[in-house]
């Protein structure tokens, strides 16, 4: 049985339930199933399994896990621009650390003593060093504190994970029971098309929930790019306050900046080819060749001002085109791929819902024809009693102290660093995106698959109405030899017509 898989597992692709093999023959695997003979205590067990199955789908577990996973995941969205600002930050560290020991060299500072200049440039390196620190250890502290509350909602999915691991653990116990009771045959045809239904509804909610799964790695490839195009922003300006004849020092700067906007570079791309079919409508592949072509001319040319202002140009125009693809990869997850995962979901539910319901009478008139007696069950309303209770309130009370945790200036200004012009962009509005992709995209050749699944669905109802058939003259056959049996020998009906042909004379 179903539930909503984590977003951070590869779902298990899961075989149509509706395919042209099934449809002509849908039966259990005889070989695989214990026969189960119907006694008092598998009726108890039956019944005890109803139950907590009942008390699981009150506490609607499937449904808080779904939520609980979208709260976690906003938490996920922080750590990934966290963890992507934190990563450029200590690169930023690592290169003032190596200017300040640069500068210490014997020759470089006997040389800058001999300019009078030494104490000047030391102090000036060892106070952008210090100011790269900083923030880099800032950056630190507001990860760690992310990470925290990520995990903190994680486990609390994770819990909820478990129960909807246990639910669907019952509906599997149920049906093995049932199938060993009735055998390889299914007990009922609405069983049969139940069990059918939800095949192909648990084939969509992994298919939706791949797709999810896809999209939101992809986004975490963007939201590398989009910071490393900001550091690399940032370094490419300073060229400017650089004398054009430092020639050195120019040069390690550009190449700095040209590495990050070649990694941005390679890191949509790689969201590109990770997501297939998918056309991107910002960042395309012209306008990254227009990046990488700008990146190689640029860096052969960093002597000349018009230059470096030409290329900077460049740099921010596909600096705003990831930001705007990140917004449109947003838009994608939560209005189409979440809300069809929140249908896919529900839809799992209600079938699963109506074959227990199907099994459950079955088995009451299993009972009522082989024990002659009736199955009354009486459900309990109370909750369903866990060992990770105590565990899960504690968690819960912290999340409620980080939904009153606003994001502070301090992790804003982090955040923005990646951001154009380092500032939150003012968001495109709905209707100036591009369009959302075809579902075709999103989740595959959706329209084979409904025909595939009309064809199947077709086959059932062609089969069912043989097998109805049969019955009915297979019923026919049997009245026949009845009324054969029970037929009165001609005598016996001439004297039921003149009963006193019948009579002797004495």
């Amino acid at each position: 049985m179903g539930c909503a898989p984590s977003s951070d597992a590869k779902p298990k692709p899961v075989k149509n339930g509706l395919n042209a093999t099934a449809a002509t023959a849908r039966q259990r695997n005889v070989e695989e199933i214990e026969q189960i003979e119907l006694t008092e205590g598998v009726v108890q067990e039956y019944v005890r399994l109803e139950k907590d199955i009942y008390k699981l789908e009150r506490m609607n577990v499937l449904k808080k896990y779904e939520a609980k996973m979208l709260y976690a995941d906003e938490f996920k969205k922080t750590v990934d621009q966290l963890e992507a600002t934190y990563k450029e930050l200590k690169k930023q560290t690592e290169k003032e650390k190596a200017d300040v020991d640069n500068i210490e060299q014997p020759s470089v500072r006997a040389f800058l003593k001999q300019q009078g200049t030494w104490e000047q440039k030391f102090n000036k390196e060892q106070q952008e060093y210090l100011d790269a620190l900083n923030r880099q250890e800032v950056a630190e502290k507001e990860l760690k504190g992310a990470k925290l509350q990520y995990e903190r909602a994680a486990k609390i999915a994770e819990i909820y994970k478990k129960r909807s691991d246990k639910q669907n653990d019952l509906y599997e116990r149920q049906d093995r029971m049932l199938a060993g009771i009735f055998g390889g045959e299914y007990a009922s045809d609405l069983e049969n098309q139940l069990e059918g239904q939800l095949d192909d509804a648990l084939e969509w909610q992994q298919r939706v929930s791949l797709a999810k799964f896809k999209w939101t790695n992809g986004r975490v490839l963007l939201v590398h790019a989009c910071t490393q195009m900001a550091f690399g922003i940032t370094r490419w300006k300073e060229l400017e306050s650089i004398e054009a004849s430092n020639t050195r020092m120019r040069y390690f700067a550009a190449a700095e900046a040209r590495n990050n906007f070649i990694a941005a570079g390679q890191n949509v791309q790689s969201c590109r080819v990770y997501l297939g079919k998918v056309q991107f409508p910002y960042c395309t592949e012209e306008e990254m060749a227009n990046l990488e072509s700008t990146v190689n001319s640029a860096f052969n040319d960093i002597q000349t001002n018009a230059t470096l202002k030409k290329a900077l140009t460049v740099y921010k125009y596909t600096h705003k085109k990831v930001a705007a693809l990140i917004q449109w990869f947003d838009q994608v997850i939560n209005e189409t791929i979440l809300k069809d995962l929140e249908k896919a979901n529900s839809e799992v539910g209600k079938v699963q819902k109506a074959l227990r319901q199907e099994r459950l009478r079955l088995i009451k008139d299993r009972v009522k024809t082989k024990l002659g007696r009736d199955i009354k069950i009486e459900y309990d309303d109370s909750d369903y009693e866990d060992e990770t209770d105590e565990e899960l309130l504690a968690l819960e009370a912290d999340r409620v102290n980080d939904q009153n945790d606003l994001p502070g200036k301090t992790l804003t200004s982090l955040l923005n660093l990646s951001q154009p012009d380092g500032r939150q962009p003012t968001p495109l509005p709905t209707k100036d995106l591009a369009p959302i992709p075809s579902k075709d995209a999103l989740f595959g050749d959706v329209a084979k698959k409904i025909n595939e699944y009309e064809d199947s669905k077709k086959a059932l109802e062609k089969r069912d109405a043989v097998q109805r058939e049969k019955q009915g003259m297979a019923l026919q056959e049997k009245l026949r030899l009845r009324q054969q049996k029970n037929r009165r020998s001609r005598k016996e009906r001439r004297a039921s017509i003149n009963p006193a042909a019948g009579l002797k004379i004495a």
